[in-house]
């Protein structure tokens, strides 16, 4: 299987946004080091400060199953319930 990418799309409720970032923050610099991992951005919507969107790209399913059970992520999981507005995950494939 080609390489899988996951749009994350995230609003955070506004008076959780600070205690928040040092947990984007390791969740990002986590990621960026996993072995299967080929790109991952985080990126905040211009007219919204609390409404982010992580952009990944990873080499497989396998990079993918990995991910979810690191300490960083699994962090990041623990520490969002009841701080979101709205979460959604899309997971893409590249057609051409």
């Amino acid at each position: 299987m080609s390489e899988i990418r996951i749009v994350a799309e995230l609003e955070v409720l506004p008076q959780h946004r600070e205690e928040l970032m040092p947990v984007l923050q390791a969740l990002v610099d986590g990621s960026r080091g996993e072995a299967g991992n080929i790109a991952y951005e985080l990126t905040e919507d211009l007219s919204n400060v609390c409404h982010f969107f992580v952009i990944e790209t990873w080499a497989s399913q396998q990079a993918i199953d990995e991910h979810n059970a690191t300490p960083h992520f699994r962090a990041f999981v623990g520490f969002v319930e009841g701080k979101l507005k709205g979460m959604a995950v899309t997971l893409l494939k590249k057609v051409f």
